[in-house]
């Protein structure tokens, strides 16, 4: 048994731990039981180390044999059967580890480098076959050849390291029927499909439970660009570096079927020469174990020639030189070197030709990346951490582009794109590569024409995909037979790249389908349908007779249908059509297909902008951000600040980082709008709420609480979600727009954070906001002192709403300092539900002295108590406070407050209304405030007074009232015991001329039929009177 071979078993096993299992494996390892006679590894060795120096470590401490038995109790330990099974049964003969050393041939693994100190002990037991063993030659030429990959915008002499960038990909063994198809085709890349059964590679070539033989022909098949070379080549080389299929095959040979050439005969000895390191390799004793040898095929689907079953062509000498196709169809077929193993990767479109060829196949779907897989990938391509979890952060928010990151391309194309972007040194949150922008590099990267020729062909092919696409989605169909390819003018083998076949199980028969390889691509085609300006002649030369009608080309009818189709089928369909009539990118598609898109729906489109920005009803198809979402695609400046032009109000709820970064692109392009609402509605996942912490930009959780506060008033201020960037990109908009009067961010986490970066903004002189709210926006006392230097800045702010924020009363006093400020011109102040009590109420006081502009106060909601709201009226009574409205709603008011309000009633004649609901005044605090309220010189002309704890008593002070004042028009008396008597009195008192009251509100309240039918007979004789009530009676 030799050591190398031991260590790389076990390392290959610990491979197969995922993260957290591979930190259970190491924690095991340092606490491991000394009553098993083995030595635990100390933590600072094993920290770091990875899986190939975790098998080192473990042997060098412990010896191979009790190395590998410590690695199957862990793996008993850590809940990982499999692996436990497996390691049982793979166990080595350590008795004759011993007997055999002399007799070993050292097979060089693909580390060998890195232990020299070995070399010495290795060459003395292995020096008389070494030499002569071509074997190790050729694994280290595979391993030269295979380690390194070019990127396909690499430059001379550039390349990447296989092993770094590789990726894991899902790989399933299963056919579903075609329901399952179609519900896979749905949901693949967003999620995983439970009824398909995953196969790992090293186990390609293994017997099926049910099937005793080992399996001799396996297939690849997947879309383009879902990543088949790039799984061979790491087959190729995990070989060499003696990973996989280390026992099971001597030599793996790589063919690249785009490189047979058809016309150049050639023998399978030639063939295999031209993948050795040397002209002079030992082929005679190579091909003699044809069991030991792999052929991996890659690209089968680009390969033309014979491959008829019945054709009498076939090769079995391996000596004998004949055409690529024959040779390679006489491997397939089993009449060269039967015994040997093949691997061949394929598009599906030519699984038919491929099919009839194999004998008893495994054949096996790559399904691309996961999404864990996805951001894995992300990590790899980024050198820096940070750029990584940026690039991919942006990415997860876009979902159709995160979804369609499940192909190896397409991630490849946007983590360069925005690797670029990183590298010029602009901002990722205003990176341009739209969805529609990565969809056209993948088009036209996956149709480079090899021939100048091959440019109209590929028109005529993209012409007949946009038709099928386009029928399919007003038919909402994702499957297709292959009448429809033809009724479409396609040859199924001239749209590979963008088709996969399926084949379903039909009695004795099996039926063939097609569809995108994703249903976007099937939304992007259908898209260009509308784009692509028909060439005289070109439908009558290329679509058949017989051909079925093709879908109108009317854009007015798919943009009236917008959001009427099940599922949301054109809701992509229009954004995509908006990303293509982008001018830059006409030019990018016309120059790359040969063929003329057209510019003249441009038109049609912004009058349908125009059309929903001034529907009244926002709700419906389609919502302001959709709208949003569509203009980005475009991401033109010029038209967007044409199409936002139209939108005087905007109200939209962002609920990912996508939503943050299309809104801000529009409406920092909006320059009429006069109205802003914006929801934030992110919930971040543990993980980036740990990233958001890292960076600095997240506030710890504050709790106001006070000792003198009702029990209710606590607010844990959430986590804001909003980074700087963020926050400036979405207000950037306050100091370039004129015309933006109202902004309303109530019901957002948006935080002390976000609240510095909005003052800041406030202040700017261009800024002309003068109505703000803020309503349960999580902020604190911390923001106030923020909030204070606009209101001392900033003339042009009357209204201000910062209700429902855990403000507190520290929080108030620095507000006050802005509201006593010379420059503050606020008219309007609600701070209600602020855990506020009386010891702010002196600096509330010394604002309505001297702030002559405020005329409206709501501190409700507050334990303000009878103490707080005496200091508030003394200062009301000053001649210099223009208070006009009060809100007073549950804050603690009695019937001993009463008297001071009283008296402020009667000085203060602006004061025109009182809102005191739910407030135990009592029967006495209303005969004390009516004494008030007769005055001469109060003014008052809506006074509430729901659920203040009154009964029938307080009804002879409010008759009184009622006749006297004759400034009050509204009086609410909801939720009070008043009985009947009490509002029969009202009655009587109500019919009187002198009464002047227009408005009387008596909800929830209990009486009788009789009182019930005086209600009514009153508001018959007064129809100027309107009575509100819900009578309830017994």
């Amino acid at each position: 048994m030799r050591m190398a071979s031991v260590r790389c078993k076990l390392a290959s096993y610990l491979e197969d731990l995922a993260d957290v299992d591979f930190k259970k494996f190491k924690m095991h390892l340092e606490d491991y039981p000394p009553q098993k006679g083995c030595v635990s590894l100390p933590r600072g060795q094993t920290e770091k180390a990875d899986h190939l120096d975790l098998a080192t470590l473990m042997i060098d401490f412990n010896g191979e044999k009790k190395a590998w038995g410590m690695a199957v109790w862990i793996f008993a330990a850590i809940n990982r059967r499999d692996l436990y099974e497996k390691a049982k049964i793979d166990e080595p003969e350590w008795e004759n580890a011993h007997a055999s050393q002399s007799t070993l041939v050292y097979q060089e693994d693909s580390i060998e480098e890195e232990w020299m100190g070995l070399l010495g002990y290795l060459s003395r037991i292995s020096f008389c076959k070494k030499k002569n063993d071509y074997r190790r030659i050729y694994r280290k030429h595979v391993r030269s050849r295979f380690q390194d990959i070019e990127d396909r915008n690499a430059r001379l002499g550039e390349s990447v390291n296989l092993n770094k960038r590789y990726t894991r990909l899902r790989l399933v063994k299963e056919h579903p029927n075609q329901k399952e198809r179609e519900q896979e085709l749905m949901a693949i890349g967003r999620t995983l499909d439970s009824s398909v059964s995953p196969i790992k590679i090293e186990l390609l070539f293994e017997p099926d439970d049910e099937n005793a033989e080992c399996v001799h022909t396996v297939v690849f098949q997947g879309a383009a660009g879902i990543g088949k070379t790039i799984l061979a080549r790491k087959i190729m080389l995990d070989w060499a570096s003696g990973k996989l299929f280390k026992d099971k095959f001597d030599y793996l040979f790589y063919i690249h079927c785009r490189e047979v050439s058809l016309m150049t005969r050639r023998s399978l000895g030639d063939l295999i020469i031209s993948c050795c390191p040397d002209p002079n390799p030992p082929i005679s004793r190579i091909v003699k174990k044809q069991s030991k040898i792999l052929f991996l095929m890659d690209g089968f689907d680009e390969l033309q020639g014979a491959f008829d079953e019945n054709t009498g062509e076939f090769c079995t000498d391996w000596k004998k030189a004949e055409r690529g196709d024959i040779l390679l169809s006489s491997l397939i077929r089993k009449k060269l070197l039967p015994e040997a193993s093949l691997l061949i990767t394929t598009r599906p479109v030519a699984l038919e030709k491929l099919q009839h060829l194999l004998f008893y196949p495994r054949h096996v779907e790559i399904l691309g990346f996961s999404e864990a897989k996805r951001k894995e990938y992300f990590f790899k391509y980024f050198s820096n951490e940070h750029q990584a979890r940026e690039a991919f952060r942006l990415i997860q928010e876009n979902e159709i582009l995160f979804t369609m990151c499940f192909i190896p391309l397409v991630c490849w194309i946007v983590c360069t794109g925005l690797k670029q972007q990183m590298d010029s040194g602009k901002s990722l949150a205003q990176t341009s590569k739209t969805t529609t922008a990565v969809y056209t590099f993948f088009l036209s990267s996956l149709l480079q024409p090899v021939r100048r020729t091959q440019k109209h062909h590929h028109s005529i092919n993209i012409r007949g995909l946009c038709s099928l696409a386009a029928d399919g989605i007003w038919n909402q169909k994702i499957l297709f037979e292959e009448c429809d390819l033809r009724n479409h003018g396609l040859q199924k083998a001239n749209v590979s790249a963008f088709l996969k076949m399926h084949l379903f199980q039909k009695e004795v028969d099996c039926e063939k389908f097609y569809s995108f390889i994703h249903l976007t691509f099937q939304e992007f085609f259908a898209a260009m349908y509308y784009l692509l300006e028909e060439e005289e002649g070109m439908e009558k030369r290329n679509m058949p007779r017989n051909c079925l009608k093709l879908p109108s080309r009317d854009v007015t009818a798919l943009l009236e249908n917008y959001g009427k189709f099940e599922k949301g089928y054109l809701i992509f369909v229009v954004r995509f059509l908006f990303g293509l009539v982008n001018q830059e990118r006409t030019s990018y598609l016309e120059k790359k297909l040969s063929c003329k898109i057209s510019q003249q729906i441009r038109l049609v489109l912004l009058n349908w902008i125009e059309a929903k920005a001034k529907a009244k009803k926002l709700q419906i198809q389609p919502s302001q951000l959709e709208l949003f979402y569509c203009l980005y695609e475009m991401h033109e400046e010029e038209f967007v600040q044409r199409a936002m032009d139209h939108f005087p109000k905007i109200e939209v709820n962002l609920s990912t980082r996508m939503d943050h970064v299309v809104s801000s692109f529009c409406i920092e392009h909006c320059r009429r709008v006069e109205s802003l609402s914006l929801g934030f509605f992110h919930n971040l996942s543990k993980e980036e709420e740990e990233e958001e912490e890292e960076e600095g930009r997240q506030l710890q959780v504050v709790k106001c609480t006070s000792p003198h506060s009702c029990a209710g008033c606590f607010y844990p201020l959430g986590k804001c979600c909003l980074t700087f960037s963020v926050c400036r990109g979405l207000f950037s908009v306050l100091s370039t727009n004129p015309s933006l009067a109202e902004l309303d961010l109530s019901d957002n986490t948006l935080g002390d954070l976000g609240m510095k970066v909005l003052c800041e903004t406030l202040q700017h002189p261009s800024c002309n906001i003068q109505r703000l709210w803020l309503g349960r926006c999580s902020l604190s006392h911390h923001c106030c002192g923020d909030m204070a230097s606009v209101l001392s800045i900033n003339q042009k702010l009357v209204e201000l709403d910062l209700s429902d924020n855990a403000l507190g009363d520290s929080g108030v006093r620095l507000l006050c300092v802005g509201l006593r400020h010379l420059f503050c011109n606020l008219q309007k102040l609600w701070l209600v539900s602020c855990c506020l009590t009386s010891d702010c109420c002196q600096d509330l006081a010394s604002v309505l002295s001297t702030n002559q502009s405020l005329t409206r106060l709501y501190v409700g909601e507050n334990s303000l108590g009878d103490s707080g709201i005496q200091i508030l009226c003394e200062k009301i009574k000053y001649p210099q406070c223009n208070l006009q409205k009060l809100g007073l709603v549950n804050s603690g008011l009695t019937s001993i407050g009463c008297r001071a309000l009283a008296l402020a009633l009667t000085s203060n004649q602006n004061l025109t209304h009182l809102y005191l609901r739910d407030n135990p005044l009592g029967d006495k605090g209303i005969k004390v405030l009516c004494e008030g309220l007769m005055n001469p010189n109060c003014k008052l002309q809506m006074l509430e007074l729901d659920n203040c704890s009154l009964t029938s008593h307080c009804c002879w002070d409010l008759s009184s009232l009622l006749t006297s004042n004759h400034s009050l028009r509204e009086l609410s008396l909801s939720n009070n015991d008043l009985g009947d008597l009490g509002v029969m009195l009202l009655c009587e008192v109500l019919r009187q001329q002198s009464c002047l009251l227009n408005s009387l509100q008596l909800c929830s309240m209990y009486f009788n039929s009789e009182t019930k039918y005086a209600l009514e007979t009153l508001q018959e004789e007064k129809p100027g009177l309107i009575i509100v009530f819900e009578p309830s009676w017994l």
